[in-house]
């Protein structure tokens, strides 16, 4: 079972954001669940990854080859792995995963959230995506969806392929539902 998470790699982020992404890693780590990102060392991306790192997690970073120095690959980790562009890496963070959780972040992070929800939508993938929003970050992105649905562009059943989390726990028992699924599916007898 792999989580990936997209977040911002800004070394601008505020102190208790940085402390978030890293107790999200450590949740990843403690739950025995593989941790898949960008690869960097700094902002959020790098705390998320250093938590899950700290608590025994296995962490698989992939990034593109022109942004090995940009984003100062995390040569630290389980396994990096340096695509040619942008479009093999999020290919491979997309089929690795089986859940993504989006972080706050700027551009890169938002143009991922949108690609994994398009291709979700467009069934090319079926996976559970969350979107993590402290204090409300994500607030105006998720207006703009519901404004795109009521404006017709987006089917309201669509609003349903990703799940809004604003608390910690919050993420804790999106982690705890994805692990549960995980063992119904390969247990199914235990159902009966």
């Amino acid at each position: 079972m792999n989580i990936c998470v997209f977040s911002g790699s800004s070394a601008a982020t505020s102190p208790e954001l940085l402390v978030m992404a890293e107790r999200i890693g450590a949740m990843i780590a403690a739950r025995h669940m593989g941790f898949i990102y960008g690869g960097g060392s700094t902002g959020m991306m790098g705390a998320s990854a250093s938590g899950a790192l700290s608590h025994g997690g296995s962490v698989h970073g992939i990034i593109p080859r022109f942004l090995q120095n940009l984003e100062v690959a995390n040569e630290d980790i389980s396994k990096l792995t340096i695509t040619e562009n942008m479009h093999q890496r999020k290919q491979m963070m997309y089929e690795e995963a089986d859940a993504f959780i989006v972080l706050p972040g700027g551009f890169g992070t938002m143009e991922e959230m949108i690609e994994v929800l398009t291709w979700c939508q467009l069934k090319v993938i079926s996976k559970p995506i969350f979107i993590f929003n402290p204090d409300g970050y994500w607030d105006h992105m998720l207006a703009m969806f519901a404004h795109a649905s009521s404006s017709g562009f987006i089917h309201p059943q669509h609003l349903s392929l990703f799940e809004p989390l604003s608390s910690l726990n919050d993420v804790a028992d999106a982690l705890d539902d994805i692990m549960a699924k995980r063992d119904q599916s390969e247990n199914p007898i235990s159902n009966l």
